[in-house]
């Protein structure tokens, strides 16, 4: 670890004028009260553009993310990722030095995110009435498992449940399968990506302190619901339950992944015909091009035709070596490509050239590391990753002093008494 002087210079220079130019969010400030992933997960699109992301976390209780998945460097990958270009602090808001403390960063913040259990904002006096009363212009960022409202709101809410709740888990399996939860946190970041966007919404006209303030009321569940919305349509207009289909669709074909002869595996989306046709006669069976079961996309989803499809499809495939079956679909113009592990992912020369990935340095340790990247890009205002997630409290002099004026005797005083 590195000493704190030198921490606390490093955390000054991220959050210096130089170090946010050109960001469009950078004189946007964000308080992020939040836990885990959904909410957090909007404040790090937020800090990406340059928005000035203060982490707040009970100084007994960190967030649970920084124990998991932890390695043997000492690195908290969760935090390190989620916690991107944000200042962690921490604050009791149940001690009344600290609640004030948190006031006092409310007046001069224009985005609060916090995902607690509703009700639960409200018992600590910090209902979202005298919030904004003291802050008109604030946009808080509200996330719970089944949001603020309705017979569910007091129960607990995670991802996982969520993911069962809004259809997906049901629909993620094989045919007569078991359900299969995602192998990511899906419904948080969907959450996360929605909340982000709501409040860049919000952001319009408002104006920290006078006036414009907004409460985003965002479920961890609908995101994910919202993204089935044509399979819940296809069920209300038909009265038939959409089923699991593996790694197909229900509604295209051919669509599926392959097993290569040395063993590794593609995914092939070819429902459009033109492609379609250019695949059967690749792999040796352009009389499919003139049979009507395989004539048009409505044909070739029954049951019945994709059975012959991925049996003509899976024979040649698995005939053939990856790099042969990917040279050949991309000389035909066949939609095929790799389903690839982070080791292959770290050495593709898209992900390469594109800066998918980057590398940089641990502001608290130098450790070197590599982290994805802004997922996207922008004439003249391109996201950035400035640094990586900080331990706990790491920003406590800086934010204190810097930005509320609390002297280094304050600040000692605050620590023993259990408020930061």
């Amino acid at each position: 670890m590195r000493p704190r002087e030198e921490l606390n210079r490093l955390i000054r220079e991220q959050r210096s004028e130089g170090s946010t130019a050109g960001l469009p969010l950078r004189d946007v400030r964000v308080i992020d009260l939040a836990t885990v992933m959904a909410a957090p997960f909007a404040a790090t699109l937020l800090g990406d553009f340059g928005a000035d992301v203060i982490k707040v976390e009970n100084p007994d209780v960190p967030d649970a993310i920084r124990g998991w998945g932890v390695t043997d460097t000492g690195v908290q990958p969760f935090i390190s990722v989620i916690g991107r270009n944000k200042f962690p602090v921490t604050m009791n808001l149940k001690a009344p030095e600290g609640k004030r403390l948190f006031l006092e960063l409310i007046d001069r913040s224009d985005v609060l995110i916090e995902n607690m259990r509703p009700g639960t904002m409200e018992k600590l006096g910090l209902d979202m009435d005298a919030l904004l009363r003291r802050n008109p212009g604030l946009v808080v960022g509200r996330v719970s498992g089944y949001g603020q409202a309705g017979p569910w709101s007091g129960r607990p809410g995670f991802g996982t449940l969520a993911e069962g709740l809004s259809g997906y888990t049901y629909l993620n399996a094989q045919p007569g399968g078991v359900p299969t939860n995602p192998p990511l946190a899906l419904a948080d970041f969907a959450a996360g990506m929605h909340l982000a966007f709501a409040i860049m919404i919000g952001l319009r006209g408002q104006k920290r302190g006078e006036g414009g303030g907004q409460v985003i009321d965002m479920s961890l569940y609908e995101p994910l619901f919202g993204l089935l919305g044509p399979d819940f349509l296809t069920y209300s207009l038909t009265g038939v339950v959409p089923q699991p289909q593996g790694n197909e669709l229900s509604y295209v074909a051919p669509r599926n992944n392959y097993r290569t002869r040395d063993g590794k595996w593609v995914a092939l989306s070819g429902s459009a015909q033109k492609p379609f046709e250019r695949l059967m006669a690749a792999i040796g069976k352009p009389e499919m091009n003139e049979d009507p079961r395989f004539k048009t996309n409505e044909a070739r989803i029954k049951d019945e035709n994709r059975r012959v499809i991925n049996q003509a499809i899976s024979e040649w495939i698995g005939s053939k070596g990856a790099d042969d079956v990917l040279e050949t679909c991309d000389r035909l113009g066949i939609t095929v490509g790799p389903i690839a592990s982070m080791e292959e992912i770290a050495r593709n020369p898209q992900y390469l050239e594109r800066g998918s990935w980057l590398e940089m340095e641990d502001l608290a340790t130098g450790t070197p590391m590599r982290l994805p990247n802004v997922p996207f890009r922008m004439l003249g205002s391109a996201g950035r990753v400035r640094f990586p997630g900080l331990p706990q409290g790491a920003a406590n002099e800086v934010i204190y002093k810097d930005l509320l004026g609390c002297t280094g005797e304050e600040i000692c005083r605050l620590a023993e008494t259990g408020a930061i």
